[in-house]
């Protein structure tokens, strides 16, 4: 049996392209020699808006439950979201893109969720591939929100990972039972036996055939990347491998750089957390979560004995994620204009230090007006209830100027409202309640 899988999955690698002739290193980076990655990565992760689309939900039986964005719906979302944050580079995963919706049949990912698809186009995957391509025109790259750790037993490949013990084991070999996911049974699988077996490489390799673009787009997102079960904390995955934690955690430096042989840089949910011991500094790209607090508090694998913190370059993360508003309100993105003001744009400032000098701005509750980094002709300005009053100008980034173009932010782009004198350094402002709106330098 064993000797059957591995000329099955000789074949499926020759139809994938897979690459056999280098090794991966399983070796821990320090990252404190440089405080830089590893490789550069593909994406300024600083300077781009990471988001997710929640795409489509599967039910306890593993049928189709509900779509809430289809292929062509994402378009549009993507198109306003683009407006409303002033052409600034984004990545969208999407969430819930395979088989029927989100955690539907891993570990495969060998089908594209049919639900989401045009009805001009004769399958699914074209219909993906067409979003990959047209999103580029908002500044967008889409990519996907995968899993490498969680088995269901609906599953196509359920039976090969259960037959080759890549499936979780306890001593006994009895498959153990994870975490209940939309009343679903999981599993967890081995990171070590299936990059063995080669099953990792395969299913990596068989997806970019399938969807060149994500090379393109040069970054993927991997979920729950954990290097334990949350069942067993601080124990090893598989007792009945023998395979110890820091092989697993080896071995995902391996599929982080595997990942990046491929021209994809990975992102995660999180760096460093209850389910990891070494937050893989300088092999991840980014994590959705801000878990700067967790550095400070935990121990982790090559933690400096006085840590002041984490470079730039290694602590990306997301400050507006816009997965629960898209999926609540896709036609008005409720919520979202005021987090461009009050998230996105200090965001940008605090990643990108160098954008501050010279230029003062305000951030409180009951105001913003500070520079758009991304657009260095732009300010942004936002006051929740309102403002009518004289604003100082002459340390902010338009400083000089004798008068302002003053814009609305729509879902639609900017709608001009007035031409804005300024008179001895000062701009005399009438700002109607809960309006999100821009200051241009005019020409």
């Amino acid at each position: 049996m064993r000797q059957k899988l591995k000329y099955l999955i000789f074949l499926a690698f020759i139809a994938c392209a897979y690459d056999v002739q280098y090794d991966v290193s399983g070796a821990y980076y320090d990252w404190t020699v440089t405080k830089q990655p590893e490789h550069p990565w593909m994406l300024d992760y600083n300077k781009t808006l990471v988001t997710k689309f929640f795409m489509c939900s599967r039910d306890g039986k593993g049928d189709f439950d509900t779509v809430y964005l289809d292929f062509e719906g994402a378009l549009d979302v993507i198109r306003k979201l683009d407006n409303i944050t002033l052409g600034i580079p984004k990545v969208v995963y999407l969430v819930g893109w395979q088989y029927n919706g989100h955690d539907s049949k891993y570990p495969s990912w060998a089908e594209v969720n049919n639900a989401l698809k045009r009805p001009q186009d004769i399958t699914a995957l074209q219909s993906l591939r067409w979003l990959i391509g047209e999103a580029r025109s908002y500044n967008t790259t889409v990519s996907l929100h995968l899993n490498m750790i969680d088995a269901f037993q609906d599953s196509p490949l359920w039976s090969t990972y259960l037959e080759e013990d890549v499936i979780a084991k306890d001593s006994l070999g009895n498959p153990i039972p994870g975490e209940v996911f939309w009343d679903m049974q999981s599993y967890q699988i081995s990171y070590t036996m299936e990059w063995e077996l080669g099953l990792a490489q395969q299913r990596i390799d068989c997806l970019l055939e399938m969807i060149p673009e994500l090379k393109e787009g040069g970054t993927i997102h991997i979920d729950a990347f954990h290097s334990m079960r949350p069942s067993g904390v601080g124990e090893p995955i598989s007792p009945y491998t023998g395979i110890t934690m820091e092989e697993e955690i080896a071995t995902q430096r391996k599929i982080f750089r595997y990942w990046r042989e491929k021209g994809l840089d990975v992102t995660c949910e999180a760096g460093m957390y209850w389910l990891r011991k070494d937050p893989f500094l300088g092999l991840q790209a980014a994590s959705w979560h801000n878990t700067s607090s967790n550095f400070e508090k935990e121990d982790w694998l090559g933690k400096p004995e006085y840590f002041d913190g984490l470079p730039i370059a290694l602590s990306a993360y997301t400050p507006m994620q816009c997965e629960p508003e898209v999926m609540k309100d896709p036609i008005t993105l409720t919520g979202l204009k005021e987090q461009v003001a009050t998230r996105l744009v200090p965001w940008y400032l605090s990643r990108n230090p160098g954008l501050q000098q010279n230029s003062e701005y305000v951030v409180t509750d009951s105001l913003v007006i500070a520079p758009i980094g991304w657009n260095k002709s732009q300010m942004i300005i936002y006051a929740p209830n309102g403002l009518n009053q004289k604003l100082d100008m002459t340390q902010t980034a338009v400083a000089g100027a004798n008068k302002l173009l003053f814009s609305e932010i729509t879902l639609d782009g900017l709608r001009e409202l007035d031409t804005l004198q300024i008179e001895e350094g000062l701009l005399q402002l009438q700002l109607p309640e809960g309006v999100l709106g821009t200051l241009s330098l005019i020409d």
